[in-house]
């Protein structure tokens, strides 16, 4: 005699199903917790005036933090000077640069430990804390202009091409004729006001949350969807295993297109950020230059 399988709700199933989903900048967002966490151990180690900046080991976290800030220098240099450009391939050198431009400044706050002793310290100190802030507002801005955080620079032809790749919605969710409307008028919603090149303030700031939030409400429309009239037929595991195949196979393509919606239709306005940035970026790098150096003499010659 056969045993039937009875299939649990469809809420059960949801809290049964692995998740698969990672952020998808985990490594970044670890790191900078830990340096968060080691300059809160730090200042409170601070307070107890366990080493001054000039003594032996202050010294040399000032020395390791200014070496690794000087190091940046060398991300633009490898851009642009020929000889410099086989030095190891470039996105190996931006790894190095964002890392070195967090853990520098990090350093060199242990270094001071945490407070300005002088007009001359407090300047260079100030400096890279503006530079290195600068260069987080950067690495965002630079993660929507390029191919991701590695890859080339885009551009609004390539991301229009990288939607249409995605093919007619309607064909990928017929079985869901709601979810391709709703779709559909995000995309009407998101790129109106950017075919013109621009987009303004409130959706810049909204879109995110907006697709965020439609996704969630999609996400529970596709499985009443699609497993609605399987529980109610009480589908066996194995036929239950193909349509939790679909099921994600469909997910991952509303994610990925609703993705490829936001990213387009934010473009033009990241990019001319990014170039805004750029123009802001590279004045205190050379304050920051100019202090550092001043320090360095100073400290050593008086």
């Amino acid at each position: 005699m056969a045993v039937q399988t009875i299939n649990p709700p469809i809420a059960e199933r949801r809290k049964r199903r692995p998740r698969k989903d990672l952020p998808k900048d985990y490594g970044w967002a670890m790191y900078m917790i830990a340096i968060t966490l080691l300059m809160a151990a730090g200042y409170v180690i601070s307070r107890d005036h366990l080493y001054k900046p000039g003594d032996k080991i202050g010294y040399n976290l000032g020395l390791a933090g200014g070496l690794m800030m000087l190091t940046l220098l060398l991300y633009p240099l490898r851009k642009r000077i020929g000889f410099m450009q086989n030095w190891i391939i470039l996105p190996k050198w931006f790894q190095w640069h964002m890392a070195f431009g967090v853990l520098g400044p990090a350093l060199i706050m242990f270094h001071s430990t945490f407070y300005i002793a002088s007009i001359n310290s407090g300047a260079a100190l100030i400096s890279t804390m503006v530079v290195s802030g600068s260069g987080i507002f950067g690495r965002f801005f630079y993660t929507k202009v390029h191919m991701g955080l590695y890859g080339r620079q885009a551009s609004h032809q390539m991301l229009q091409k990288e939607l249409d790749g995605y093919g007619d919605v309607k064909s990928n969710l017929s079985f869901a004729p709601g979810i391709q409307k709703k779709l559909a008028a995000f995309r009407d919603y998101a790129t109106y006001s950017s075919r013109a090149g621009k987009l303004n303030t409130w959706k810049l700031l909204t879109l995110g949350v907006r697709k965020k939030l439609l996704s969630r409400a999609l996400m529970i429309e596709l499985e009443d969807v699609m497993y609605a009239d399987a529980v109610e037929k009480n589908w066996n595991e194995i036929q239950m295993g193909k349509l939790d195949d679909l099921f994600y196979q469909s997910k991952t393509f509303i994610h990925a297109y609703l993705d490829a919606v936001q990213d387009l239709a934010q473009f033009a306005t990241y990019e001319k950020l990014f170039s805004l940035w750029h123009i802001f970026h590279v004045p205190p790098v050379y304050i920051l230059v100019g202090s550092a150096a001043w320090h360095v003499v100073a400290v050593h010659m008086f």
